[in-house]
Protein backbone atom coordinates (compact mmCIF):
# COMPACT_ATOMS: atom_id res chain seq x y z
CA UNK A 1 0.00 0.00 0.00
CA UNK A 2 1.33 3.34 -1.33
CA UNK A 3 1.43 6.16 1.59
CA UNK A 4 -1.22 9.00 0.47
CA UNK A 5 -0.19 12.78 0.09
CA UNK A 6 -1.51 14.92 2.94
CA UNK A 7 -4.87 16.21 2.75
CA UNK A 8 -4.79 19.97 2.58
CA UNK A 9 -5.29 22.03 5.46
CA UNK A 10 -9.17 24.05 4.85
CA UNK A 11 -9.76 26.89 7.14
CA UNK A 12 -13.46 26.87 6.77
CA UNK A 13 -13.67 24.42 9.08
CA UNK A 14 -13.07 26.97 11.89
CA UNK A 15 -15.91 28.53 10.93
CA UNK A 16 -19.43 27.78 12.74
CA UNK A 17 -21.26 28.53 9.90
CA UNK A 18 -19.88 26.14 7.47
CA UNK A 19 -21.48 23.22 9.15
CA UNK A 20 -25.20 22.01 9.31
CA UNK A 21 -24.83 19.11 10.82
CA UNK A 22 -24.19 19.58 14.78
CA UNK A 23 -23.98 17.35 17.75
CA UNK A 24 -22.65 18.04 21.51
CA UNK A 25 -20.35 15.80 23.30
CA UNK A 26 -19.86 15.93 26.80
CA UNK A 27 -16.28 16.51 28.31
CA UNK A 28 -15.47 13.21 30.80
CA UNK A 29 -12.94 13.62 33.10
CA UNK A 30 -11.24 10.39 31.64
CA UNK A 31 -11.19 12.73 28.45
CA UNK A 32 -8.18 15.08 30.29
CA UNK A 33 -4.69 14.74 30.75
CA UNK A 34 -2.35 15.69 33.65
CA UNK A 35 -2.24 18.89 32.84
CA UNK A 36 -6.41 19.18 32.87
CA UNK A 37 -6.75 19.70 28.91
CA UNK A 38 -9.04 17.46 26.80
CA UNK A 39 -6.20 15.41 24.64
CA UNK A 40 -6.03 14.64 21.58
CA UNK A 41 -7.35 11.00 21.67
CA UNK A 42 -10.70 12.36 22.76
CA UNK A 43 -10.61 15.31 20.27
CA UNK A 44 -10.59 12.32 17.34
CA UNK A 45 -13.05 10.37 19.55
CA UNK A 46 -15.51 13.49 18.99
CA UNK A 47 -15.06 13.43 15.51
CA UNK A 48 -15.41 9.80 14.91
CA UNK A 49 -18.88 10.43 17.02
CA UNK A 50 -19.53 13.24 14.42
CA UNK A 51 -18.77 10.89 11.55
CA UNK A 52 -20.80 7.89 12.80
CA UNK A 53 -23.79 10.42 13.81
CA UNK A 54 -23.78 11.91 10.62
CA UNK A 55 -24.06 8.54 8.50
CA UNK A 56 -25.55 6.73 11.16
CA UNK A 57 -28.88 6.08 9.58
CA UNK A 58 -27.03 4.78 6.43
CA UNK A 59 -24.77 2.74 8.33
CA UNK A 60 -26.90 0.78 10.58
CA UNK A 61 -27.46 -3.06 10.07
CA UNK A 62 -31.46 -2.45 10.31
CA UNK A 63 -30.88 0.19 6.95
CA UNK A 64 -32.69 -0.40 4.29
CA UNK A 65 -29.98 0.06 1.98
CA UNK A 66 -26.93 0.23 3.75
CA UNK A 67 -23.95 1.74 2.69
CA UNK A 68 -20.04 1.40 4.59
CA UNK A 69 -17.69 4.11 4.39
CA UNK A 70 -14.12 3.59 5.83
CA UNK A 71 -11.70 5.91 6.77
CA UNK A 72 -8.45 6.30 4.76
CA UNK A 73 -7.00 8.83 6.16
CA UNK A 74 -7.51 11.63 8.83
CA UNK A 75 -5.38 14.85 9.39
CA UNK A 76 -6.55 17.11 12.76
CA UNK A 77 -5.46 20.38 13.49
CA UNK A 78 -5.30 20.99 17.31
CA UNK A 79 -5.84 24.35 17.48
CA UNK A 80 -6.92 25.19 21.28
CA UNK A 81 -7.99 23.98 24.76
CA UNK A 82 -11.26 21.99 26.22
CA UNK A 83 -11.27 21.06 30.14
CA UNK A 84 -13.67 19.08 31.89
CA UNK A 85 -16.56 19.47 33.47
CA UNK A 86 -17.59 20.95 29.92
CA UNK A 87 -18.85 20.65 26.12
CA UNK A 88 -17.70 20.64 22.76
CA UNK A 89 -20.04 20.99 20.09
CA UNK A 90 -18.62 18.92 17.04
CA UNK A 91 -19.79 20.01 13.68
CA UNK A 92 -19.59 17.54 10.29
CA UNK A 93 -19.82 18.61 6.61
CA UNK A 94 -18.77 17.50 3.21
CA UNK A 95 -15.47 18.88 1.80
CA UNK A 96 -15.55 17.00 -1.42
CA UNK A 97 -17.19 14.04 -3.03
CA UNK A 98 -15.07 12.28 -5.45
CA UNK A 99 -16.39 8.84 -7.71
CA UNK A 100 -15.97 6.48 -4.77
CA UNK A 101 -14.49 8.70 -2.25
CA UNK A 102 -15.38 11.74 -0.35
CA UNK A 103 -13.40 14.09 2.19
CA UNK A 104 -15.62 14.41 5.65
CA UNK A 105 -14.68 17.59 7.65
CA UNK A 106 -14.96 18.40 11.20
CA UNK A 107 -14.86 21.41 13.60
CA UNK A 108 -14.73 21.33 17.45
CA UNK A 109 -16.03 24.19 19.13
CA UNK A 110 -16.02 25.50 22.82
CA UNK A 111 -18.62 28.37 22.57
CA UNK A 112 -17.18 30.37 19.86
CA UNK A 113 -13.94 29.13 19.83
CA UNK A 114 -12.49 26.50 17.53
CA UNK A 115 -10.30 24.34 19.29
CA UNK A 116 -9.94 21.58 16.49
CA UNK A 117 -10.75 20.81 13.10
CA UNK A 118 -10.15 17.82 11.23
CA UNK A 119 -10.30 16.47 7.24
CA UNK A 120 -11.37 13.01 6.74
CA UNK A 121 -11.05 11.00 3.37
CA UNK A 122 -13.79 8.19 3.48
CA UNK A 123 -13.60 5.47 1.18
CA UNK A 124 -17.34 3.65 -0.21
CA UNK A 125 -16.97 -0.09 -0.04
CA UNK A 126 -19.59 -2.96 -0.93
CA UNK A 127 -21.31 -4.14 2.25
CA UNK A 128 -20.89 -7.84 0.92
CA UNK A 129 -17.16 -7.89 -0.50
CA UNK A 130 -15.59 -4.55 0.96
CA UNK A 131 -14.42 -3.90 -2.34
CA UNK A 132 -14.14 -0.31 -3.29
CA UNK A 133 -16.83 0.74 -5.22
CA UNK A 134 -18.82 4.48 -6.32
CA UNK A 135 -20.77 6.01 -4.08
CA UNK A 136 -24.68 5.18 -4.70
CA UNK A 137 -27.18 7.70 -5.48
CA UNK A 138 -28.82 7.81 -2.67
CA UNK A 139 -25.34 8.29 -0.51
CA UNK A 140 -24.13 10.72 -3.52
CA UNK A 141 -27.28 12.80 -3.03
CA UNK A 142 -27.16 13.19 0.87
CA UNK A 143 -23.22 14.37 1.17
CA UNK A 144 -24.18 17.06 -1.74
CA UNK A 145 -26.77 18.16 0.69
CA UNK A 146 -24.34 18.83 2.95
CA UNK A 147 -21.36 20.38 0.88
CA UNK A 148 -19.49 23.13 2.84
CA UNK A 149 -19.95 26.81 0.79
Amino acid sequence: MSALPPLPRDHRLQQRASFKHWLVERVRWSDTDQVGHVNNLSFSTYCETGRTEFLAHLIRRDAETRVLMLMAQMNVCFLGEAHWPGEVDVGTCILDIGNSSCRMGHGLFVGDQCICTADSLMVHVDVTTHATGPIPDALRQYLAAHLID
